[in-house]
């Protein structure tokens, strides 16, 4: 399994690596997907994701995770004003 996680700068590019990202998931939570992938697949992704980056100013960081364990769907926490979370 992999984890991809984006900062793209640009609305317009985001949408574009956005798309590409997650044309791979299985599963994901906003700029940070999982997937599923062969060699092959990784270098193609990376292929494609940095044809629509601005090297420049972008990033794009493709982990592979050797073990994962699934603990189901995060929940939304409220917090008060002034919390700190560490």
């Amino acid at each position: 399994m992999f984890l991809i996680g984006y900062d793209v700068i640009d609305n317009k590019r985001r949408r574009k690596i956005k798309e590409i990202a997650y044309s791979y998931a299985f599963g994901g939570q906003k700029s940070a997907v999982e997937a599923i992938l062969n060699k092959k697949e990784v270098f193609e992704l990376a292929r494609k994701l940095s044809a629509k980056m601005d090297l420049s100013e972008d990033r794009v960081h493709i982990v592979k995770v050797k073990k994962f364990l699934y603990l189901g769907k995060a929940k939304e926490i409220t917090f008060k004003n002034g919390d700190i979370i560490i």
